[in-house]
């Protein structure tokens, strides 16, 4: 764990000076109805006559510009790239997208972008861009591909050429399958569009060298006939069918997701002209109708945030985009002023989906200090192009990944028991996680674009993003010590009101070193902060960091009845987890998920990809499984007959412990500072 601070890059001393810049732009959640009414009841707008809702004809889309803001104000006198998506066909998984490019030498080099903030590895679907045609003044243009990107591509200008038309189609997956690096992703009644993935921009030469402020793009949007957009863009306006959004640079645009569809709906977190507010859409009316206990907890969120990090604000408004559908990825990714929220058609509907997903908002909400706002210096390039270094997102993804939680309590999307309930899983898990004995946290930083996409088998030998479960007990450790070390007189919020809470109330960038870190914490809590976290990020160690629990006057323990959240989640994931028993998980059909290095099934030879055929003579079930290793307490045996490839063999477990599931046992004549932390702020 290095602390010495890096080299401040050039560009960012000449160009990154956003707080003395930052142009409020337009008055913010502003609805553009282009000479139509925008029928509301109860809060739902919908296109679908079923419900009883106007369809608005194509010329009448109303378009919510929920944020106007410019994060990257362009120069005065800037030549502005026109970029048109026709999303109108997106219902067989089609866009249409054109850009009039100006031009400026003999040679148009393109990139497409690759590395997009917050999803830390390349993740653009270049793969997926097809029928790529270029044109001057309607003639053809030959084009080449270079050899060693091929995210870039190069072409030839003819003398005279003032513009360039650039045409292309991007194939969206069919489909939820693809997982979360498809960031633009469609259902026949929703999109959730991401500009990065519709665009292609020009490289330039120096001095002009930063492209994410320098390329002012004007993007306009077609979309289906009767549906609703929301984004952060400013918009301008309808007509004939298309809506226009006002100039921004690149790197405001990639920055400001849109969602649309069908069926929408609008939630003001803190009154009609407020700062905060979710935009839903989703494949049904249905889905959008979330209880009143979640709204409420909903609207306690930005509360129970300025607690946290102080009433400087790093936006000038904040929206939850949420896309709602069994036919999209499941995702959360950040962005300054919204964040592109994507779960099942009724998960606000139904009672198990919305506790597993209870992080979501906050976490994503707490990313525009930590990850947004602050952001680590190798994280923080010049294009979408340079590669991230990632080795700090321990602080980035984990410290988030705590105050995610903390907010989920504090606002109501967790009771206490479900708070501490699911501090109980995530130790569990991460005790499960053999690897850490040879590969330290840091590495799982470092190697963060190889893990994202790795699949479930082999992660307790392997390890996986765990930054993000581990970082949770790392920076509740933190906390609990902080606490107890000035005997409660600072907390963690103390930290994060200095190190995130000096905003404009605008989009900017501040970056940081881990030696800006300790330095805020040592400010806070004088400590040996370097070496304590060396000890737990650089080295290797057996246990993960546990101490925020008991110290916080807590014990993990295991008993033979899960909790609520174990069981939620467990039937979520439509499988049986027993990684803290006999030491694996499984699919509802018998597929083997994961196994724990030296647990009982490992050492019995379950491997990940076998399929379990019987248990104990009797055909596999989940709730015949879960009798069985119950009953090796009393003395039963656990034989289980598993299919591997074209081969089957009987694997006998040596396990007598009955079923085993992880909680938090309160200890004795301790403080109850993990009470306390959890309590609001706001009540």
């Amino acid at each position: 764990m290095s602390s010495r601070r890096a080299p401040e890059p050039a560009w960012v001393n000449e160009r990154l000076e956003h707080k003395r810049r930052l142009a409020q732009v337009g008055e913010p959640f502003a609805f553009l109805a282009a000479g139509a009414q925008l029928h509301r009841r109860a809060g739902i707008m919908s296109a679908s006559a079923r419900t009883g809702e106007a369809v608005m004809p194509r010329s009448a889309l109303a378009v919510l510009a929920l944020v106007a803001f410019t994060l990257f104000p362009p120069p005065a006198a800037a030549e502005e790239i026109r970029l048109h998506v026709d999303a109108s066909e997106v219902a067989r998984k089609v866009i249409h997208v054109r850009e009039v490019i100006p031009a400026q030498s003999e040679s148009l080099t393109l990139h497409y972008p690759k590395w997009i903030p917050g999803r830390h590895r390349p993740v653009g679907q270049i793969a997926n861009v097809t029928e790529f045609r270029a044109a001057a003044s309607g003639k053809a243009l030959t084009w080449k591909r270079d050899d060693a990107d091929p995210f870039t591509v190069a072409v030839a200008v003819p003398d005279g050429a003032k513009e360039i038309e650039v045409t292309f189609d991007l194939l969206l997956a069919a489909g939820a399958e693809g997982g979360a690096q498809f960031m633009t992703v469609a259902s026949p009644k929703l999109l959730m569009l991401n500009w990065n993935d519709v665009l292609m921009y020009p490289k330039l030469d120096a001095p002009r060298a930063a492209p994410l402020e320098e390329l002012t793009f004007t993007p306009a949007v077609t979309l289906p006939a009767g549906w609703v957009c929301g984004t952060a863009l400013p918009a301008k306006g309808t007509s004939g069918g298309v809506t226009t959004f006002g100039s921004v640079p690149l790197g405001t645009l990639v920055d400001s997701p849109l969602l649309a569809g069908e069926h929408v709906r609008e939630v003001p977190l803190d009154g009609a002209n407020g700062k905060h507010r979710v935009f839903i859409a989703c494949d049904s009316a249905a889905g959008l109708d979330a209880p009143e206990a979640t709204l409420a907890a909903w609207k306690r969120l930005p509360g129970e945030a300025e607690k946290l990090f102080g009433p400087a604000k790093p936006y000038t408004n904040y929206t939850f985009l949420l896309g709602l559908s069994n036919h999209i990825p499941r995702a959360g990714i950040e962005h300054h002023q919204s964040s592109d929220n994507r779960l099942a058609e009724l998960a606000l509907v139904k009672a198990g989906e919305r506790k597993a997903s209870a992080t979501l908002f906050p976490h994503e909400f707490v990313h525009s200090w930590n990850g947004k706002y602050r952001r680590p210096a190798d994280m923080l390039k010049r294009d979408y192009q340079q590669p991230q270094q990632t080795r700090l997102l321990w602080v980035y993804e984990g410290l988030t990944n705590y105050l995610g939680w903390l907010l989920a309590v504090r606002s109501g999307l967790y009771t206490p028991d479900e708070g501490r309930d699911y501090l109980a899983m995530t130790a569990a898990r991460m005790s499960n996680v053999k690897a850490r004995g040879w590969r330290p946290l840091d590495d799982t930083a470092a190697a963060a674009s190889t893990l994202f996409d790795a699949t479930g088998a082999w992660r307790s030998a392997r390890r996986s993003v765990d930054f993000y479960d581990e970082g949770t007990l790392l920076w509740l450790e933190a906390d609990v010590l902080i606490r107890t070390r000035t005997k409660g007189a600072k907390t963690l919020d103390d930290f994060c009101k200095a190190f995130f809470g000096t905003g404009t109330g605008a989009p900017a960038v501040e970056r940081y070193a881990l030696d800006d870190v300790l330095k805020a914490l040592n400010e806070v809590a004088p400590y040996d902060w370097k070496g304590h976290f060396a000890r737990r990020v650089e080295a290797v160690a057996e246990a993960p960091p546990l101490d925020g629990i008991t110290s916080g006057g807590w014990a993990l323990a295991y008993s033979d009845k899960p909790t609520d959240l174990f069981t939620t989640m467990e039937g979520l994931a439509k499988g049986v987890n027993l990684s803290d028993s006999v030491g694996f998980s499984v699919s509802a059909d018998g597929l083997v998920g994961d196994t724990v290095p030296n647990s009982p099934a490992a050492k019995a030879g379950l491997a990940p990809g076998m399929k379990l055929i019987a248990v104990n003579g009797r055909r596999f079930s989940p709730d015949g499984l879960k009798a069985a290793v119950g009953a090796t307490k009393a003395g039963g045996k656990l034989e289980l007959l598993a299919e591997s490839g074209d081969f089957f063999k009987t694997h006998a477990l040596d396990y007598k412990d009955g079923l085993r599931y992880p909680r938090l046992d309160r200890t004795a004549g301790k403080p109850d500072v993990l009470g306390e932390l959890m309590g609001s702020k706001t009540k």
